[in-house]
């Protein structure tokens, strides 16, 4: 505990330079947009969780997240592809979990751990997989090139017009104009034109593409060691919706973000509370310790300069708290 505690006082969090790679380890797959999107990409989220299993699509490891084209050698670009209509139909597929006409160069994050976590539980009814065999990761995108995260509705917006409506498309097994299925819909559900995309329904998605090489740039965990009785503690609904025989995920979601719209003021963070995102958090390693703490103690409101939390984490610094 003293070597943790340590570390902790040592830790910086501040901005890290791309680290290169050798010729035998995957590279990745910037996106090159033309300039009016590349200046979106500017503001990518410093941290993105990316929840995977063996039923994953593409192949996944600790070291490299790749996409069902890469399987395939294509790690082409999408922008410097021929074929703008296939593109979308391929991210129209990918978004709405359908299976692949056009081939899938995606791979999907989020910026929550919320999301994250409802996805996990999700899989895990769906799948048949225990805990332990879903994987959440973290990864810190200062440590990519830029342009190898992009917002998915910043890509929606540049390829909704790519095909023509009166192209019939497949979704969930029936035959749809791209009109009413296809990327306008999703434009349509971004720009409010229908009540359930008025925030609540935004999963903070990006997409990175082709091979993304997470080594040293991401901490992986099992999710037995994230959705135990730790997080239960901290936030019973978990709990509930685990054994809810229901197979839900954006609706958990929208569930679980109601108490942020509530005007009771917060509870204090218990001293269990901060103990339970402590066990969680030191899962995930020394230097990822902190980001994982504050994403878990952000899960549920609270108050403006909690003491429970703030006076904490300076002890976690001074050593005073027992870890």
């Amino acid at each position: 505990m003293n070597e943790l505690a340590a570390n902790l006082t040592a830790l910086r969090i501040g901005r890290r330079a791309h680290v290169g790679f050798g010729d035998d380890i995957p590279t990745e797959v910037p996106f090159c947009p033309p300039r009016n999107l590349a200046t979106k990409m500017n503001n990518t989220p410093r941290y993105l969780f990316r929840v995977h299993s063996d039923a994953s699509a593409g192949k996944h490891s600790s070291e490299c997240m790749k996409s069902i084209d890469a399987l395939g050698n294509n790690l082409t670009d999408i922008f410097a592809r021929d074929n703008t209509a296939n593109i979308a139909i391929a991210l129209n597929e990918h978004l709405r979990w359908e299976p692949k006409s056009c081939g899938d160069p995606f791979i999907s994050w989020t910026t929550s751990l919320l999301v994250a976590i409802e996805y996990a539980i999700y899989k895990y009814k769906t799948e048949g997989f225990e805990l332990q065999a879903i994987r959440l990761c973290i990864v810190d995108t200062t440590m990519f090139p830029k342009g190898v995260f992009i917002r998915d509705l910043d890509l929606i917006e540049e390829f909704y017009d790519k095909v023509p409506n009166s192209q019939q498309i497949t979704v969930s097994g029936l035959r749809h104009t791209w009109e009413a299925r296809g990327l306008g819909d999703f434009r349509n559900l971004r720009n409010n034109q229908h009540k359930a995309y008025s925030g609540v329904y935004y999963f903070g998605e990006f997409l990175s593409q082709g091979q993304t090489n997470i080594e040293g740039r991401s901490s992986t965990v099992t999710c037995d060691k994230i959705i135990n009785n730790d997080l239960f503690a901290m936030l019973p609904q978990f709990k509930d919706e685990l054994e809810d025989s229901r197979k839900r995920w954006a609706d958990a979601v929208v569930e679980s973000r109601e108490s942020f719209y509530m005007s009771n003021e917060p509870k204090a963070t218990s001293g269990s509370e901060f103990s339970a995102a402590v066990k969680i958090a030191l899962h995930f390693g020394t230097v990822w310790f902190m980001p994982v703490l504050l994403y878990l103690l952000a899960l549920r409101p609270r108050a403006s300069q909690d003491p429970g939390i703030l006076d904490r984490i300076s002890d976690l610094f001074s050593g005073a708290y027992p870890l």
